[in-house]
């Protein structure tokens, strides 16, 4: 985490950054459900994403996390951004910026380099995507569907 130098009585906010991929083809989504043995949203369907690494640029991280679950590619010129979510993480309770990417656009054969974190990926119907979904995800993509590229998840009332 972030560590700054503040003046008297003021701080700081360290947040985690985490990146998603919403790859499309026509009316689906691509997800997969994240195998039963994972500490995070276990049993429950995610779409490629993971935390942004020291110095990447957000949708460069995006493009290595697809590429990383997947074992396909993307260029990040091919991801567009469409929303940002400040939450607070349901599981953890840390603080989070979450970055929303989409794109249609890939290279190579979708697999699943990684069966020890989540089963295989399948295309979803938009209109009908599975469940259960981590909640933060669901909100997010509700956000999405609608147009709003900002919002605000799981914080306690102020």
């Amino acid at each position: 985490m972030p560590q700054k130098t503040t003046p008297p009585g003021r701080s700081y906010a360290a947040h985690y950054a985490d990146v998603h991929l919403l790859v499309r083809r026509g009316d689906e989504l691509l997800m997969s459900r994240r195998v039963e043995a994972q500490r995070v949203f276990p049993g429950m369907f995610q779409v490629p994403a993971g935390l942004l690494e020291e110095g990447e640029p957000a949708a460069v991280a995006a493009a290595r996390e697809f590429a990383e679950e997947t074992g396909a590619a993307v260029d990040p010129a091919d991801v567009r951004f469409v929303h940002l979510m400040h939450h607070v993480s349901t599981h953890a309770g840390d603080q989070r910026i979450a970055f929303f990417f989409e794109t249609d656009r890939w290279h190579g054969e979708i697999g699943n380099p990684e069966p020890d974190k989540c089963e295989d990926w399948t295309w979803h119907k938009i209109a009908a995507l599975p469940e259960p979904m981590a909640p933060y995800l669901a909100v997010a993509l509700r956000n999405i569907a609608t147009g709003l590229l900002y919002s605000e998840y799981a914080w306690p009332s102020v």
